[in-house]
Order: structure tokens, then C-alpha cells, then sequence
């Protein structure tokens, strides 16, 4: 992946094949694992609180569908097929949603795999899920380091 063209707040990328189809399916799979609800305190709380972690759940299931559609949408209008490859083009807000995407997928990863502190080794017994999550953790990341290496600015 690289940065062909940045004006403002406009750039545009050339991705090779594989990165394309990589990048493509990073996408589609978004989100990785079902919500989980979150829990706002640890001991029973109060109505108040039980209402507030209804609130929050219910933003942040709204939120990760909303991210999907904007997935879906970079897919269809933002990353297209090339000669050599393929041109992803993008604006500020585009660019942050897509490193968000990228993040979560990352993290939800990190996530299935027990959140291990090292990140470079993954057991030689590891089932084929964990080895699934193991590459789209990386792959997410090194789409992250791209976006965000090329100019040093996000």
C-alpha cells in the first residue's frame, strides 16, 4: 500500500492485489465477534445504573452497526479495482472511519485470542480460529501502520 496523492484532506492509495483483496475482506468480516454487553460497575448497582448500562449497551450496539454500514460503504464507493491493483481514495472522515474499522478488528481479535502480551507468537497447537484471528490481527495492523505511517499524520 501506497500513498500516491495527499492534498489537504484527501488522499489517495495504490494497493497491490493481494493487499486489495486483504483489505476487502478485513472489511467484510467486520464485526468479528458478536457484542458483548458491558457491564458499568462491578457490584449490583442501582436502577440508575441498570438503565445507564442499558443506554450504553444499546449506543454501542447502534455504533457497531453503524460502522458496518460505513464498511459497506467503503467497499462499494471508495476502494476500487485498477490496472495495476487497486486506488483507495479518501477523505478526513473516510480515513478515520476506516482506521477505527481497522482498530476494532484488531482489538476484537487481541480480544479472541485471551488478549495475549505477546502479539508475534501464537502457540503451535493453536486451534484454527485462534490462527484466523492471529493473521487478521496483523493484517489489520499493518493496514493501520500504512494509513498512518506514510505522512505521520492521521
Amino acid at each position: 500500500m501506497r500513498l500516491l496523492k495527499h492534498s489537504g484532506t484527501r488522499w489517495q492509495y495504490r494497493l497491490n492485489s493481494k493487499e486489495g483483496l486483504l483489505l476487502r475482506m478485513l472489511l467484510r468480516e467486520f464485526p468479528l465477534t458478536p457484542a458483548t454487553a458491558v457491564k458499568i460497575t462491578r457490584t449490583g448497582g442501582d436502577a440508575r445504573s441498570a438503565e445507564r448500562e442499558r443506554l450504553l449497551n444499546e449506543t454501542l450496539r447502534q455504533h457497531r452497526k453503524d460502522l458496518k454500514r460505513r464498511a459497506s460503504r467503503l467497499l462499494t464507493t471508495k476502494l476500487k479495482a485498477a490496472e495495476d491493483g487497486w486506488r483507495l481514495s479518501l477523505n478526513l472522515d473516510e480515513r478515520e472511519i476506516l482506521l477505527q474499522l481497522l482498530n476494532d478488528v484488531r482489538v476484537e481479535s487481541w480480544h479472541a485470542l485471551g488478549e495475549p502480551e505477546c502479539l508475534d507468537a501464537l502457540a503451535p497447537q493453536a486451534s484454527e480460529a485462534d490462527q484466523k484471528h492471529h493473521q487478521l490481527m496483523h493484517v489489520a495492523g499493518y493496514f493501520e501502520w500504512k494509513l498512518v505511517g506514510e505522512d505521520g499524520s492521521i
